[in-house]
């Protein structure tokens, strides 16, 4: 019989394996409980190997299965929060401070603002505002949040006049003649 068992179901593996393509977190999980319960004794192992699917996971689907309660995957709510939840006001103080020291393009080429400010320089001045310097997030991540407030670090040069021609002393004197 388990024979039999495993043979319809490398049978039908590959309709399997298009319904899993369209599900994801818990469905997926409960779906593929469901499939090792109904296999039987040896049914997660079947179902892990030929899934590649961790045995753990199939566990907690298994639970789910039993349960009736799903566990839906908060991803979101992971990794490393911004560093505006810890200083809500920091966008608003590197704002004040790279707005003083900031100029736009000369040759009016470009709309965002530039600041001959160094993300050190900043990160010094925030310290002066009253941060803790242990509080204050690393260069690069100042760098970052004054790139999505709008700046370039960038020291734009003056616009250089346009070198005398060879004419102009010329042109000069024959407008004074006709004066």
């Amino acid at each position: 019989m388990e024979i039999e068992l495993k043979k319809a179901f490398e049978t039908f593996l590959p309709i399997f394996e298009f319904g899993l393509q369209k599900m994801t977190g818990c469905e997926r999980r409960v779906y593929l409980a469901e499939l090792a319960k109904c296999l039987g004794y040896g049914g997660m192992k079947l179902v892990s190997e030929n899934f590649s699917v961790d045995f753990k996971t199939l566990q907690k689907g298994m639970e789910e299965l039993e349960s009736g309660n799903y566990i839906v995957d908060a991803f979101s709510e992971r990794g490393r929060k911004s560093i505006e939840t810890r200083l809500p006001n920091i966008l608003v103080d590197i704002k004040g401070i790279v707005d003083s020291e900031s100029q736009t393009d000369p040759r009016f080429e470009d709309n965002r603002l530039f600041t001959r400010l160094t993300p050190e320089s900043i990160k010094t001045e925030l310290h002066n505002k009253g941060y803790l310097l242990e509080d204050l997030p690393t260069n690069q991540t100042i760098y970052n949040k004054v790139n999505e407030l709008g700046y370039s670090f960038s020291t734009i040069q003056k616009t250089k006049p346009i070198k005398r021609i060879a004419q102009t002393d010329a042109i000069f004197k024959k407008n004074k003649a006709s004066q």
